[in-house]
């Protein structure tokens, strides 16, 4: 991504950028085909479980699914890519639509290098706060499961003629924490660019910017990638590969409920947090564009705050 980054600017300055951009967002289709995979395998293996198949058909679609782990990264990759070459074209054009004078903005501005870090912060702010959100609704799933299955006679034994299960609500549970909970995050990531350059002016949304994307990149990466090891760890434990002192680790061994953990942190970090990286670096650019001629009008961009030594 470096080396097309790199030679983007080197033959067609931030032109060359939006047309690599654009070369790897028309494989878009393939992309999804690929990720998709490996949810409809874990799907398959899930619906085997409860219809009570025999366990060579799990075992089949767990393969079936850590496969689709690993072609889902390559997915995820295709758009983190993406993303990063959109969100470097956005920033171009926000330094020409703010008219920066590329020349004057030094990394050993106190303001460009303070923006520069907070900026970088913000992934992984935004990903503690997605992840929180998924772990809440979780927990409240886990609740309303709970509740059913002590109020509702016969429904945990799988008495014959038992009253049916509330599907909708557990449905619910879901769908509305889904909107809930993404509030917070998306008000973050709307309101710091808007803030930087109201009060601290475009250098500063420069530097913001900068590194937002740069961070955004590598935590994109790293949470795709952990979040499909993690899982496939899970089953690796599973099959028994794993053996100490002779013993195999499968279910129920402190080794599999350690590997549990880091499953039930993967699949939000991978499935959540990560693809959402993707849309942070995009619309933070996005929103510094739209609005930079309105920085420029505060103080001919230098903002509301106006620091001394600017």
């Amino acid at each position: 991504l470096s080396v097309v980054v790199y030679l983007s600017f080197y033959l067609g300055d931030m032109y060359g950028v939006a047309l690599a951009a654009l070369g790897m967002l028309s494989n878009l289709s393939t992309c999804l085909a690929i990720d998709v995979y490996g949810p409809i395998c874990d799907n398959a293996g899930g619906i085997a479980e409860m219809a009570e198949m025999p366990e060579t058909v799990r075992e089949k679609t767990d393969a079936l699914d850590a496969a689709g782990n690993t072609t889902a990264a390559i997915g995820k990759g295709f758009a983190i890519g993406s993303a990063c070459l959109v969100g470097l074209a956005l920033f171009g054009a926000f330094v020409t639509r703010a008219e920066l004078d590329v020349a004057g903005v030094s990394l050993v501005s106190p303001l460009i290098f303070a923006s520069l870090i907070f900026g970088a912060m913000i992934p992984y702010w935004f990903s503690a706060m997605t992840m929180k959100s998924v772990g809440q609704a979780a927990n409240e799933m886990v609740k309303e499961v709970a509740r059913q299955f002590r109020e509702i006679p016969g429904l945990l034994e799988g008495t014959p003629g038992h009253a049916p299960p509330d599907h909708a609500k557990c449905i619910a549970i879901s769908t509305d924490a889904s909107l809930r909970e993404m509030v917070p995050p998306a008000v973050l990531v709307m309101l710091c660019p808007l803030l930087f350059g109201i009060f601290l002016g475009v250098d500063a949304v420069a530097g913001f910017l900068a590194g937002a994307i740069v961070s955004s990149i590598q935590m994109a990466i790293s949470s795709s990638n952990t979040g499909g090891a993690w899982d496939n760890a899970k089953k690796y434990v599973e099959k028994g590969q794993v053996v100490i002192d002779g013993v195999p680790q499968r279910k129920g061994s402190e080794l599999h409920k350690a590997a549990v953990v880091g499953d039930t942190v993967g699949d939000p970090l991978k499935d959540t947090s990560g693809p959402a990286l993707n849309i942070v670096m995009k619309l933070m650019a996005i929103l510094s564009l739209v609005f930079a001629d309105f920085f420029k009008s505060i103080n001919s961009g230098k903002g509301l705050l106006d620091l001394p030594g600017r």
